[in-house]
Parts: structure tokens; sequence; C-alpha cells
């Protein structure tokens, strides 16, 4: 009988986490029933094996195929209100950086609790699996997941070497890059690559052309994202580096833009480009 009542103790035990907000947000008990208002944490919810727990989530959240299924809320930047009581969620977990705010404050004045997840460091997805493992209970899995992710990345740093000069396009019209403040801007310099926009204070600054070629990139990244015919638009710029040497690499967005184990594919894609540029400026 006490072996009973302290297994039950042990499950309803509250939850206390601080989120990546700095708030501290506590649960009587792990989540049943969640909604996920960004991409990446339908999938993270998976990876630690609680998409069993998704009711509602945002337009994109496509992985994986099982996430097609569960209905929507709007998308990360409008969400509908009425929409997500009527799932009569446990838990919203937010994106920090994306989701507007006053909608989230709307929702906690509903009285739902909102864990608002920063994705803009590397290690906040490890960080953020075993939070969410935390969250819905399923910290074992969450632990393996998390580790599992920490060990592929030491073993993706590459060797020291030349440091070329990387300009990543996230968007073609207007021209947008990324700066360090942003996951990708990390993941440059991970790689042993130099963002020549980094210091820039905005996470996505827009930029010209004439910046761009002042920079004489020696290597230009963009993603699938982008859309065909980016490559052509670079070509008749045979002043820069990059084009000269051949050395336009397109990425799969989801896998680079998403904070979720994926990511790492994403990176071993961009340090291979490196190494590959680097290979080419000894030539």
């Amino acid at each position: 009988m006490m072996l009973v009542l302290t297994a039950s103790m042990a499950i309803s035990a509250p939850i206390s986490v601080v989120d990546g907000s700095g708030h501290r947000v506590e649960l009587q008990q792990p989540a049943r029933r969640v909604v996920a208002l960004a991409p990446d944490i339908v999938e993270n919810l998976y990876a630690v094996g609680s998409g069993d727990r998704i009711v509602g989530r945002v337009s994109y959240s496509d992985y994986p195929d099982a996430a097609r299924s569960i209905p929507l809320v709007g998308d990360y930047q409008r969400f509908n209100t009425e929409t997500i009581l009527s799932l009569r969620p446990d838990l919203v977990i937010a994106w920090f950086e994306g989701n507007p705010q006053a909608q989230l404050r709307t929702l906690e004045g509903f009285g739902l609790k909102v864990v608002r997840l920063s994705s803009k460091r590397i290690q906040s997805i490890p960080d953020n699996l075993r939070l969410l493992g935390q969250l819905t209970g399923n910290d074992a899995q969450a632990q393996v997941q998390a580790s599992a992710f920490e060990a592929r990345l030491r073993a993706l740093k590459p060797e020291a070497g030349a440091v070329p000069t990387l300009f990543y396009q996230l968007w073609d019209n207007p021209l947008l890059t990324v700066s360090d403040d942003a996951l990708i801007g990390e993941a440059i310099g991970f790689c042993g690559a130099r963002n020549p926009f980094g210091d820039r204070p905005e996470a996505a600054p827009q930029v010209s052309l004439e910046a761009v070629l002042a920079v004489a990139p020696d290597l230009i990244v963009s993603t699938d994202e982008v859309g065909g015919g980016w490559q052509e638009r670079w070509e008749s710029w045979s002043v820069l580096p990059a084009v000269r040497n051949g050395a336009l690499y397109s990425l799969h967005a989801d896998l680079i833009h998403r904070p979720t184990p994926r990511f790492l594919d994403g990176v071993q894609a961009l340090c291979e480009a490196v190494v590959d540029v680097r290979q080419r400026m000894k030539r």
C-alpha cells in the first residue's frame, strides 16, 4: 500500500521550470493536451515521445508526417484564440522570438499555462528537448535525444583551417542575411567560416547588393526556400570569389532553419561546404 502511494505521489509531483523568457511556469502534473505554436516545437515533441499529446499546431508543422493530421490553430504569427481555447489544452508551448507576445498574454489571461522556448543558440536545442521531456513526463527519452544531439555536434566540429567569408542568403527580395545573434549565424562560426554581417544588431538584417560585393564572400549559401534561380542571379557577378570558384551552395531549409535534432543535418552540410571551399582556395 505504501509503495502504491509513493508511486502515485511521484507521478503527480508538481513540475516547475524556467522557460526561455526567464519566467517560472508550474504544472501540477505532466501536460496531456498541448498546443504547439511553432513547427520546431511540434517536431521536438515527437522527438521526445510526446507527439500524441499535441492537440493543436500552427501551419507548416509538417514533420513527422503524423503531425499533418493535428488540428490547425493558425500560423506562428497569428493564431486563433477561440480555437485554442476550444481544444482545452493544459499547456501552450510558444516560440519566444517569433510568436506575438500580446497574443500569448491573452491566452494567459484566459488562464492557460504558456511556456516560451528560445531557439537562438545551438545549445538551446538539447536544452529545449530536455525541457519538453520534463513538461510532458518523458524525461528519459528526452535525455537520450538531447545527449545524442550533443555528442553528434561535438563530432561534427571541423578541423581548424583557413577561415573563408560566408554570405548566407536568407531571402532574395529583399536581400536578407543573418547576424551572429541567430541560430544560423552561430552555425557559420561553428563550421569555421566568417559571417561578414555577424555584428549587425538584427537577427535577419537586410543588406544591399553593393554591401555583398564589398565583402567579397568566398562562398554563398542559401536554401530551397528562396526558390530556383538564385545561383544563376549571382553568377553574373564574376568579381565575387564565390562565383569564380563555383562556391554557391543550396541547403534544405527545414534542416538549417528549424531548431530540432535534424538541424545537425543542416550543420553537417554547411560544414562540408566550408571544407570544400577551403580546398578550392588552395588551388
